[in-house]
């Protein structure tokens, strides 16, 4: 106990800073709402240039001599850690003739191992009151295997946690179990718009493009066995292809000495490289309707592709996103929902990868505002390119993206997460500790600058969910119009424009 309190009053300073931020970000004057198109809020508490100092703690980094990378983070608050190993090889590396191997593997990892059977593994993990688990997905760099529990239970997890890695059995009736789940899920996904909708826009986006798959068919389920995840794992699972992380109430020599027990005989191999294509242009602006019979709303997605993660501009379209749509205070929020009334939430969204990311607005609306909700939406894309934003409100943008940044420093998974973030991207050493100074110089002009390069009306991309018969002649006044079933399959197509 005494321990425990020595840790958390060592703490005390790095707390007040954080609430010393937290109070900055919330500070405010109440004011009427003006009611015209997008709502401004007034009276913010400017922030001081100081609070956006900030000295992140530094991670011991090392590399065991079978190529694995290892990073050890102390925070010494509770007796607790997090660990994780991100493979470099996720769907992204999916072999051409079966998708979905990542997925699966990840899934199925901690499923059966040559020594343990799923039950046993899920009662060891709950007897020690860790957690255990993987994932990965169609379109991600990596698969992650993650682990957290008492640090004075670090062995016993970690022995689980190097056994699910190395000596997985993919079990067939494992396997089975998951495309029955997996089947189902098919069903499910296509009675929801919000699916269909990311879907097609991801389809839009990136064509042919590995970054376009969201979910697997009911083939290439069917085609996953065993061995093909197997394979995968025994082709992609290298300690020269993967990196350990680890946050928590532990020791660097300590960690590296448990590491060279576990993992010191996981022999390093030639991986191949991920098939990564150049992304393509999109082509002219467009309107993707999907024909969903009876609908009573219209879901809407509307965006561009943008930039990849190392790019400079990452920091103004940062920016920029916040402006248009990165919460309840910005644009899209405030005269969609506020002053017009037509929807409970509208958003905006920037992804940045190793390969082109996408800036995306969406909102789901009653069917008969459609028309109401595309003007606004056109508006305000016009807008945040013809205008320069005002100055409280890009003030406002901006602090709220510091604070919020601040205020995630008190996790440690994060800070965790913000180093393996830096790796997988090839980021500066320094990023994180520079990323507020860097959003704070951001100007009025830089966000104009690229708001007018990557939100190309004339190459924006329109996908719209709801029924045909009741929105098909609405978007027309918006563009060409294709429309398509549930399925994805074209119907037919109508042209128009504005």
């Amino acid at each position: 106990m005494k321990r425990m309190i020595s840790r958390m009053s060592r703490a005390i300073p790095a707390t007040i800073v954080i609430a010393l931020v937290a109070i900055l970000v919330t500070a405010q004057t109440p004011q009427p709402p003006r009611p015209s198109k997008g709502l401004v809020i007034k009276g913010k508490t400017p922030v001081s240039n100081d609070v956006l100092k900030v000295k992140l703690p530094k991670a011991y980094e090392t590399k065991l001599s079978n190529g694995l990378q290892v990073i050890v983070l102390e925070q010494h608050k509770l007796p607790t850690f997090a660990m994780q190993m991100v493979v470099l090889s996720g769907g992204l590396a999916d072999p051409q003739d079966h998708h979905g191997a990542a997925q699966f593997t990840s899934s199925l990892l901690r499923d059966g191992t040559k020594t343990r059977n799923s039950k046993q593994i899920a009662e060891q993990v709950d007897s020690l009151g860790a957690t255990l688990g993987a994932n990965s997905s169609l379109s991600s760099p990596t698969s992650n295997v993650v682990a957290s529990g008492l640090t004075e239970n670090l062995d016993q997890i970690m022995e689980l946690f190097a056994d699910v890695i190395l000596n997985p059995s993919f079990p067939a009736d494992e396997l089975n179990k998951l495309r029955t789940r997996s089947l189902a899920q098919l069903r499910l996904q296509r009675a929801q718009p919000t699916f269909l909708a990311n879907e097609m826009f991801a389809k839009v986006m990136y064509g042919s493009h590995p970054a376009s798959r969201v979910s697997l068919t009911a083939d290439e389920i069917q085609h996953l066995t065993p061995d093909v995840l197997q394979k995968f794992h025994d082709t992609n699972f290298k300690p020269n292809n993967a990196i350990f992380a680890i946050v928590g109430d532990v020791k660097p020599a300590e960690i590296v000495a448990k590491l060279e027990k576990t993992f010191g005989a996981w022999k390093s191999g030639d991986v191949p490289p991920a098939n990564m294509p150049e992304v393509s242009e999109t082509g002219p602006a467009k309107i993707y309707l999907i024909n969903r019979a009876s609908s009573v709303q219209t879901n809407l997605v509307l965006g561009n592709l943008t930039i990849k993660r190392a790019d400079a501009d990452y920091y103004a379209l940062t920016v920029m996103n916040q402006v248009v749509g990165g919460g309840a205070s910005a644009r899209l929020f405030l005269n969609l929902r506020e002053d017009k009334g037509y929807t409970y939430g509208a958003y905006s969204g920037l992804s940045a990868n190793n390969y082109r990311g996408t800036f995306r607005a969406n909102t789901e609306v009653r069917t008969e505002v459609t028309k109401g909700s595309m003007d606004e939406l056109m508006y305000e894309l016009k807008r945040i390119r013809d205008e320069k934003v005002a100055q409280d409100e890009f003030d406002r943008a901006k602090r709220t993206i510091v604070g919020s940044f601040a205020l995630q420093l008190e996790n440690p998974q994060t800070l965790l997460g913000n180093i393996i973030t830096q790796k997988l991207y090839g980021l500066p050493s320094d990023y994180w500790d520079t990323f507020p100074q860097r959003i704070a110089a951001i100007t009025q002009d830089d966000v104009q600058r690229v708001a007018r390069k990557y939100l190309d009306l004339g190459h924006l991309q329109v996908v719209a969910v709801g029924d045909a018969s009741k929105i098909t002649d609405v978007l027309k006044q918006f563009g060409t119009v294709e429309i398509y079933d549930t399925e994805g399959k074209p119907v037919k197509s109508a042209s128009g424009g504005k």
